[in-house]
């Protein structure tokens, strides 16, 4: 395991914490942690698993952080088995967080900054240091959402509840980073939680302006256990002419008819969701992000028992740009297929979403009310920020 190292600098220095399980978390954090550094920020990084390996390529320099693997079971959180995992690892878990809580007294940074990470944000509150929120998961607890439909979602949506508190139990900040943004649930108050815009990675928002709805299908699969997929994909392809190229879900690279299965690339995967007329994705609301970013409808099959996919589901059929489905059956692709083009038009409309500098500016906003002193002043006047043309030419 990397050691994590003290960095001494000048800098006012923020702790940036991410859960570690799904790479959505690592594809929007790197956005913002560049735009902090470009704006003087020292920012250092905590995570782990998959999510630090590919920050490291990103961003640099990324201290290795406990964090719980979740397990699945054909389509479904196996809760009992990412339990027993996560006790295993209780003794490394305990000498991180006391190495963490120490860093945060010896360096005081202005904030922690907790993307859903759980050890970051009490040791922030242990530590007294400020804790800034920036996720979509309180959505759940503080949106102005519709009250679940059965009493096994109602039960779900009290479970996530309790998680997120457990996640972040007293914190300063909260900015919820949503494709959705309903407005908040009475009684919340708007000087501590506040919607803002989404980040997409360079290499997404470069694709705008080439994008087309004449590839294949994308079907992005985030649990490789979802045995009933291939046949299903099978026969929607034979009663509407669909083609689909599959990406993640645990099988090795081959064309088997309409229905192609491809090892992941990055560039490879946005030149395809680029190109297709639509996608089929679990419930993750950073994939869900980046298709709308291109003005992609998105069917989503949520990971069952992980209550916050469905609420990004939900949130796909409030706007029009999407819909959510218990079981992927050929006959929701196909019924789905059919209302493409209207959705196309209203995820047209949803571009403003996507702000990498409004989302910096959010943070930084917050950074000053929590300790006008040490936060930078502003300095937006004199920041160059990229726009779409110096994306595009980044990513060529």
């Amino acid at each position: 395991m990397q050691a994590q190292t003290k960095t001494k600098t000048t800098q006012p220095t923020v702790f940036f914490a991410l859960a570690s399980e799904g790479m959505g978390h690592a594809t929007r954090a790197a956005p913002l942690i560049d735009a902090l550094r470009a704006r003087g920020y020292g920012v250092e990084v905590f995570c782990g698993g998959r999510v630090a390996a590919f920050l490291r390529t990103r961003v640099g320099h990324v201290n290795e952080h406990f964090f719980i693997p979740l397990h699945y079971t054909n389509n479904r959180l196996d809760m009992w088995k990412s339990f027993k995992g996560s006790m295993a690892r209780i003794v490394p878990c305990l000498q991180e967080a006391w190495k963490l809580f120490w860093r945060m007294v010896d360096e005081k940074p202005v904030a922690v900054i907790s993307d859903f990470e759980f050890m970051s944000a009490w040791l922030g509150w242990w530590s007294r240091t400020p804790v800034i929120c920036v996720d979509n998961m309180h959505l759940i607890t503080h949106g102005l959402m519709p009250e679940p439909a059965t009493k096994k979602a109602q039960q779900e949506k009290k479970a996530i509840a309790r998680a997120i508190w457990w996640n972040q139990p007293v914190v300063d900040k909260i900015l919820i980073t949503c494709f959705w943004q309903p407005g908040l649930k009475a009684g919340v108050d708007a000087d501590k939680v506040r919607f803002v815009p989404c980040a997409a990675r360079p290499e997404v928002l470069a694709r705008r302006h080439r994008t087309r709805t004449n590839g294949p299908v994308l079907v992005y699969q985030t649990s490789s256990t979802n045995r009933d997929l291939p046949g299903t994909l099978h026969e929607a392809a034979a009663r509407a002419g669909l083609k689909f190229v599959v990406y993640g879900a645990g099988r090795p690279a081959s064309v088997d008819g309409p229905v192609e299965y491809r090892a992941f690339s990055e560039s490879g995967f946005l030149d395809d969701l680029a190109a297709a007329p639509f996608c089929i994705v679990n419930g993750g609301h950073s994939t869900m992000v980046e298709a709308l970013a291109l003005g992609k409808p998105v069917l989503s099959e949520p990971i069952q028992k992980q209550y916050e996919q469905q609420a990004n589901a939900v949130g796909l059929e409030a706007l029009g740009v999407g819909k959510g489905v218990d079981k992927m059956t050929a006959e929701a692709i196909v019924e789905f297929a059919q209302r493409v083009p209207a959705m196309r038009e209203r995820a047209a409309e949803l571009s403003h979403v996507v702000d990498n500098a409004g989302l910096a500016d959010a943070v930084e906003d917050c950074l000053r009310e929590l300790d006008p002193v040490r936060a930078l002043a502003p300095r937006h006047a004199t920041i160059s920020m990229l726009v779409d043309d110096d994306y595009a030419r980044a990513a060529e």
